[in-house]
């Protein structure tokens, strides 16, 4: 195969839990934002998603001889990032000369490592990727020398060089609007958020980047530390614009780690939302970020479903995560939710949140979680994800298994590979499944399910949904 210098491949490799219909997929948005940073420059690209394409060798082939790429881009997450291995092995096998360029959260937390133990990848993009891997497959085309690109990992004479890292994009309207011409858009399992199905046409919408609060277990600080960018209204109004105008979608995720962290801006956004087309979009956000007011709007707007991130019921663990919230605050922004008629509001919580946790911390989180008018709660078991300050205190503690592997780090469908002070890994999932079934498996909560269903649609999804619970309630396996 003789490669064109002009012709980028990016890919995500498929992932073990795909097909859940338990858990929520969404698309994979920051290979398009890598696309369209790449076309003004002169590259065509192409994105292949392993996540809705049945992966298989003779694809991968085929699409190698079709595309001719120079440079092939994977995008991982920790529960993936073997997975991707394995798919730069395949393109290696099949394309030899074509430059294999591993990024996202795992390589950003772990770059030598990372080279280090899987060596089908030639370099590594740490950090926000897109003017590092602009710069790279620019060298890539006109030649250059690795040395120079802030923000890349590669191999050197048998040897990892690590570069400097890069500054963050400091103005996120100059980076183009996200390629989304080059997604697949077809039907995913599960939901793109808990409450919408992924049958309907949705996409992600990112306004900000980063959170400013560092909660000791979250993943992001690896790529953007403790920082939060935001884009300008009238930028997101011409690409919600663009969306409904070319994209016909008729529902948003809105992709921020917590939306309404400046509520005048978030309030102008449900404007622009709701004079779009748009017909329901939903959000992640905070508890003391909200207010009765701010979420009125955001119902009027359009506004189906809000997700607040408590993680616990005691205010010990609160505090010892570095969450920045009360549980008053969790108790007011529920309750204000409600108030305002936003139709499903989630909590999110995670067993484990700090090591220290005690049956007490959880009888706190179980009678919060039974006080409140929720319509979703998802339980998740304590990941240590690399690059956050819980797994170096639970590697210091010796709370993680040496046999433990990258697949084990996943929220639902495997015994974790840890434990904490207090609790096994075994006890960590039973404590998962008791928070989970006393809420879910309520009579009044079935029976209110069914009593909201307005459509075949939403008939189909929690029927859907309710036989995954129970699969994964009865078996372990989502």
């Amino acid at each position: 195969m003789t490669a064109n210098s002009n012709q980028i491949l990016l890919l995500r490799p498929p992932d073990p839990q795909q097909d859940s219909a338990l858990l929520s997929h969404t698309r994979p948005m920051n290979l398009a934002y890598l696309a369209a940073t790449l076309r003004p420059a002169g590259f065509e690209v192409a994105i292949i998603d392993y996540e809705t394409t049945p992966f298989s060798v003779s694809h991968l082939q085929n699409a190698l001889q079709r595309v001719r790429p120079s440079l092939a881009g994977i995008t991982c997450t920790t529960p993936t990032v073997n997975s991707a291995a394995q798919l730069a092995a395949a393109i290696k096998a099949h394309a030899p000369d074509v430059v294999t360029v591993i990024g996202g959260s795992h390589a950003s937390a772990l770059p030598e490592p990372t080279l280090r133990e899987f060596p089908a990848f030639d370099c590594l993009v740490f950090g926000e990727g897109e003017t590092t891997f602009l710069e790279l497959c620019i060298r890539t085309r006109d030649g250059g020398r690795d040395g120079s690109i802030n923000g890349l990992a590669f191999r050197e004479n048998g040897s990892v060089t690590l570069n400097a890292p890069r500054q963050l994009i400091a103005d996120l309207d100059s980076i183009p609007f996200p390629a989304r011409d080059l997604i697949n858009y077809t039907t995913q399992a599960g939901h793109s958020s808990r409450g919408f199905s992924n049958k309907l046409h949705s996409t992600e919408l990112f306004t900000s980047r980063g959170c400013p609060v560092g909660c000791s277990f979250c993943a992001i600080q690896a790529t953007f530390g403790r920082s939060v960018r935001f884009r300008d209204p009238s930028f997101i109004e011409d690409e919600v614009s663009r969306m409904v105008r070319e994209h016909h979608f008729n529902h948003v995720v809105i992709a921020d780690d917590t939306f309404t962290l400046q509520p005048d801006r978030a309030a102008t956004i449900c404007e622009i939302l709701e004079r779009s087309g748009i017909v329901s979009w939903n959000c992640d956000t905070r508890v003391n970020s909200v207010s009765l007011e701010l979420l009125k709007t955001m119902k009027r707007c359009g506004c189906e479903k809000v997700a607040f991130g408590v993680e616990s019921g005691s205010q010990r663990m609160l505090d010892l995560i570095g969450k920045g919230i009360t549980v008053d605050q969790v108790r007011n922004a529920v309750s204000w939710a409600k108030q305002a008629g936003i139709k499903h509001i989630e909590g999110n919580f995670i067993i484990g949140c700090d090591p220290s946790e005690t049956l007490q911390d959880l009888e706190e989180t179980r009678k919060l979680i039974s006080a409140l008018p929720w319509t979703f709660v998802s339980v998740a078991v304590i990941v240590p994800y690399p690059g956050t300050p819980v797994r170096e205190r639970m590697l210091s503690a010796g709370l993680i298994e040496n046999d433990a592997t990258w697949e084990h780090y996943v929220i639902f469908g495997k015994r974790p590979a840890w434990r904490t002070e207090h609790f096994s890994g075994d006890e960590l999932v039973q404590v998962q499944r008791s928070l989970t079934r006393s809420f879910y498996l309520r009579p009044s909560y079935m029976l209110s399910r069914m009593a909201s269903v307005r459509s075949w649609g939403e008939l189909e999804y929690w029927a859907t949904a309710g036989v995954s619970y129970l699969r994964w309630y009865l078996t372990g396996r989502s």
